[in-house]
């Protein structure tokens, strides 16, 4: 007895039909909205830290926006590379 195997063919010029404009008008804005958003609470604890720098607390939570402002740009950078290498990666198959 036999067993049949199925193996499913991926066409590249459908992938990239489909994917592409996914990518484009979803995925990219809303990877950059995050990567503003970050951004923007990176120079929120930049201008905290220097506003209000003689008082330790506010040059504590101005640190803290800094890291988590840097974090998330760095979060959002990896995120649209891998998101790039896996779309590059199955339309090159």
């Amino acid at each position: 007895m036999s067993i049949s195997v199925a193996h499913a063919a991926i066409d590249q010029a459908v992938f990239s039909r489909v994917i592409d404009p996914i990518i484009t008008h979803i995925v990219n804005p809303v990877v950059l909205l995050l990567f503003a958003i970050g951004l923007i609470v990176f120079a929120y604890g930049v201008f905290e830290m220097i506003w209000r720098g003689g008082d330790p607390t506010a040059r504590t939570t101005g640190r803290n926006h800094m890291l988590g402002g840097l974090i998330g740009m760095l979060i959002m950078v990896s995120a649209w590379g891998i998101i790039y290498v896996i779309s590059s990666t199955i339309k090159s198959i």
